[in-house]
């Protein structure tokens, strides 16, 4: 009997994890989607509602999230989407340019034709949605894009660190507002990258990805900072 109890327990616990995980996903899924704003207040049982869960895994799925830095607590209101500071910016895209610099030389020393097609199929999805005019999705498929060639470099914890710190940029601030027109111009600087690790050139590499990054920090600062 005792047996058995310990059994149902392990099974409820396992069961409320994957509540848990799978609300976690969902989420986060809805800020990648945007359906959840920076600055936007959650309430739990709308949320718990929408997953079709109980309170429960939503309120642990928020917690990891706060403790990720996505989310704020409030006393007395509960959480909302944290939005990004100046600071907290300066320092994620300096951690960006560390990653991507560190991660090119090894990745086109260690580059393969199936490796260079990957990319290349990365860089078209980001140019057809600039086509299909997707605003949102675009950060993702650039996020893609650069993790394409940190994956390169065969070291799965630099992907993964590079993975956060940029969703840590783009899930923390708002696209209402964004000027028209930076999105074409990732597109050449994506095309002049991958001409450059196409060559094997590390040095025009490193140069292009410093300037990219640069230039997408002011787009964002001028937007969201001014």
């Amino acid at each position: 009997m005792a047996d058995k109890r310990r059994a149902q327990t392990k099974a409820l616990v396992r069961s409320e994890e994957n509540l848990t995980q799978m609300a976690y996903r969902k989420i986060k899924e809805m800020m990648l989607n945007y359906d959840i704003i920076p600055g936007q207040r959650l309430v739990f049982v709308d949320l718990a509602k929408r997953l079709g869960v109980s309170r429960t895994p939503v309120n642990n799925a928020l917690s990891i999230l706060a403790n990720e830095g996505f989310l704020d607590f409030v006393p007395n209101q509960g959480y909302k989407v944290h939005e990004i500071t100046p600071e907290e910016a300066n320092a994620l895209y300096e951690i960006r340019e560390i990653i991507e610099l560190g991660a090119i030389g090894q990745a086109i020393r260690k580059l393969t034709s199936e490796k260079l097609d990957l990319l290349k199929r990365q860089k078209s999805l980001y140019e057809k949605a600039v086509l299909e005019q997707i605003s949102r999705g675009r950060f993702t498929l650039d996020q893609e894009f650069h993790a394409c060639y940190v994956q390169m470099a065969e070291n799965p914890y630099l992907t993964d660190y590079f993975r956060e710190v940029y969703q840590r940029i783009f899930l923390r601030h708002r696209i209402e507002g964004l000027p028209a027109g930076r999105a074409r111009e990732v597109v050449l600087e994506h095309s002049e990258l991958f001409k450059a690790i196409s060559l094997k050139d590390v040095e025009s590499a490193k140069e292009l990805i410093k300037y990219h990054i640069k230039a997408g920090k002011e787009y964002i600062f001028s937007a969201i900072f001014s």
